[in-house]
């Protein structure tokens, strides 16, 4: 081949590799950066595959070329995908080896489509077909996994750390398999039937192993909405009991009312206008001890369970919340957001030894619920692009969450006080 033709293969070859890999980073990732940043980075990667797969092309044997040059690719998109992803490290491992077992499988269903339709083509005819296939087999699994294995994945937390550590060992010893025999197919220079069996069981034994994997996904998701749902059921209780012990001291109170208005009478006759007064007050603080602060019962347990958490911890409480009683945010997706921020806010409180105060603002906003906790922080505290640096599995779990209503989250520090909003579209 002359140079000429090297460069235009090489051209086409990295175009398809970079629409692929960009395609699945985009879908597998969950955005960490900006989108400026995020942007740059994919973009920029572009330039370096196109450098490697030249060389490749230009500087290895025929042999070598290809399995060189998707090797390099891979592992450097990986890399781009590592970074620029939120979630949990061994989550985006498992997202991205297994995303490589569906490149081998592309690639090999390629270089089959290759043998059989232009077997004594041009090189260049040869890996525009190979071309097509690719493509078409790529993008109609990216296509099948957004419609329906990203929603499901998005639900489950990348800090569950063991099971995604198991999913990714079974996603590597197939793909170093794939990658090993896609090698054969390419050495084989045509078609192999004790290659094409192997390839066959291959594949069928990955399609088994990924509906297991399924499987575990779905059990992953199912025990991460049991615990919100948990949770729920927790805060409703307490809710529940708040409002059982204010109603027991308001019936005392309208028991007792003759007695209170003889005492205020007394007080009344002696001229003591401020016993009436702190009397009164009294009261009032005794039948308003259960605050109802908007009509959504969810939203109410869990601003009254943490009010009770704040005062056992001497720490300063304030929340308004207008929330509707019938929200567009379902209640374990409230659970998720709002009692993960206000644990997070007493957390940090309780750790420095603050008395706060924590504050609390839920507001809807034309069709938008926009919900913003507020707390004293430590120094120590580092942001990364509108989300804290060190991320625990709360914060994941408002992303996830957020996620569902194409929310916007955002923290940011200002004079020892960090505010997480977060801004839903149910």
């Amino acid at each position: 081949m002359s140079v000429i033709q090297i460069i235009t293969i090489a051209f086409f070859v990295s175009l398809l590799f970079f629409a692929t890999h960009l395609t699945a980073g985009l879908l597998l990732q969950e955005r960490k950066y900006s989108v400026k940043k995020t942007a740059l980075l994919w973009g920029s990667s572009g330039i370096f595959l196109f450098l490697e797969v030249s060389f490749a092309f230009l500087l290895l044997a025929k042999p070598w070329r290809m399995p060189v040059a998707l090797l390099l690719s891979y592992l450097y998109f990986w890399g781009i995908f590592i970074y620029a992803s939120a979630d949990g490290f061994w989550k985006k491992c498992y997202l991205w080896i297994t995303y490589g077992c569906v490149f081998c499988i592309a690639l090999s269903v390629s270089f089959y489509g290759g043998y059989l339709l232009v077997p004594d083509g041009s090189d260049t005819f040869v890996y525009f077909i190979r071309g097509v296939f690719y493509g078409v087999i790529c993008f109609a699994i990216f296509f099948a996994y957004y419609m329906h294995g990203r929603p499901i994945i998005r639900e489950v937390s990348g800090f569950r750390t063991k099971n995604w550590i198991s999913l990714s060992i079974v996603s590597v010893i197939y793909f170093f398999t794939f990658v090993m025999l896609l090698s054969k197919i390419s050495a084989d220079n045509g078609i192999n039937s004790n290659t094409v069996l192997l390839f066959f069981l291959l594949v069928c034994s990955f399609a088994v192993a990924n509906i297991l994997i399924i499987s575990s996904i779905y059990q992953m998701r199912k025990e991460a909405r049991d615990e919100l749902v948990k949770q729920n059921v927790e805060y409703l209780i307490s809710y529940v009991e708040n409002a059982r012990k204010t109603e027991q001291e308001n019936r005392r109170i309208r028991h007792d009312l003759r007695h209170h208005d003889e005492r205020i009478a007394a007080m009344a006759q002696a001229g003591d206008t401020k016993g009436i007064l702190a009397y009164l007050g009294q009261n009032q603080e005794a039948s308003e001890s259960f605050p109802a602060w908007c009509p959504n019962v969810t939203v109410n347990g869990i601003l009254s369970s943490y009010a009770g958490k704040a005062k056992e911890a001497g720490v300063e409480y304030m929340a308004q919340a207008d929330t509707p009683a019938q929200s567009g945010v379902a209640d374990v997706d409230f659970v998720a957001i709002l009692a993960n921020l206000l644990e997070n806010a007493l957390n940090a409180c309780v750790a420095r030894k603050s008395s706060g105060p924590i504050q609390v603002h839920i507001r809807n906003v034309g069709k938008k619920t926009v919900i913003a906790v507020s707390n004293p922080c430590s120094a120590d505290l580092k942001l990364e692009n509108g989300l804290p640096a060190a991320r625990s599995i709360g914060i994941d779990s408002i992303i996830s969450s957020s996620i569902r209503y194409q929310g916007e989250i955002n923290y940011k520090i200002q004079e020892g006080i960090c505010t997480a909003c977060v801004i839903l579209n149910p």
